[in-house]
């Protein structure tokens, strides 16, 4: 299957990954890119995610079939206000974003009759940024969550196949349960990996070791980045907060009561919880 001219504006670690997939499986006819800089096209096409790039929207969304928005968060409803007006009639919009509310009922608002929009989330990725770290199978395996406000749609289909031929698995759901799961499996992760870091005295940071590295492994993530998701998933984070700080006043009690068999217990609750979300799916990922 081909989608014909795919536009890319943000190819970074999500966006390069998509060009490089999307090459690599031969889903495009052409892949066309938005960026900041002229060496960050040099370097795109240098690697062969995108075969042309733009340093402006104009140029490059006009004659694309299918327009990707891969920015951070707090640019993805501005740039569709940018590119709507230039798309071409029965093209379709998406987007990359890791919220998903704001978003699509902001740009829904905004969309011209003669062109869709397909809100995506594909659960991939890493603590890195940028093209370099692109990869053409980030998105094997992964998880990629639609949010259409109308599901049988031609353009619901062509998205979801698209990410399906790359290698997902699609899943359908309102934005606003989108957003309520990913504060707690995503969203909530990273900020207890930044409290966590934040939270050991200056002096004990010298004898860090292997467990402390891949706990808080997220915290290195971009913090602009990650500010501006928080910041759209408010409401959703904070009551995810809460659920923990109850969870963490649990074991303090058990602490203060000395009470040993129910810290085991729920000790052996989390492993038993983690060992099977994990195990299976490294199962699943060497059966490939």
């Amino acid at each position: 299957m081909n989608f014909g001219t795919v536009c890319i504006i943000g190819p970074g670690l999500i966006g390069g990954s998509i060009g490089l997939c999307l090459k690599k499986r031969n889903l495009a006819s052409k892949i066309i890119g938005v960026c900041h800089r002229t060496s960050s096209i040099e370097k795109a096409v240098k690697m062969q995610a995108l075969d042309a790039g733009f340093l402006n929207a104009n140029e490059a969304v006009k004659d694309a079939d299918i327009v990707i928005l891969a920015t951070s968060v707090d640019k993805i409803i501005d740039l569709a206000k940018e590119v709507i007006p230039i798309m071409k009639s029965n093209s379709i919009l998406t987007d990359v974003g890791s919220t998903k509310a704001l978003i699509v009922k902001q740009i829904t608002n905004n969309i011209r009759k003669d062109i869709a929009f397909v809100g995506a989330h594909p659960i991939a990725g890493s603590e890195q940024r940028g093209i370099e770290v692109a990869l053409p199978d980030l998105f094997d395996g992964c998880t990629c969550i639609i949010t259409p406000l109308k599901y049988s749609t031609k353009a619901v289909e062509t998205i979801s196949t698209m990410w399906q031929l790359m290698g997902a698995k699609v899943k359908f759901m309102s934005p606003e349960q989108h957003d309520e799961i990913l504060a707690s499996v995503s969203h909530l992760p990273h900020l207890v990996a930044s409290c966590l870091i934040n939270s050991i005295k200056k002096e004990h940071i010298s004898y860090v070791a292997s467990g402390l590295r891949d706990t808080t492994r997220i915290a290195s993530g971009d913090p602009e980045l990650w500010a501006n998701i928080f910041d759209q998933n408010r409401d959703n984070v904070i009551k995810s907060i809460e659920q923990l700080i109850a969870e963490l006043n649990k074991f303090k009690n058990d602490l203060i009561n000395k009470d040993a068999a129910a810290l085991i217990d729920k000790l052996k609750k989390a492993k038993l919880i983690r060992d099977s979300v994990f195990n299976n799916n490294s199962k699943n990922l060497n059966k490939k």
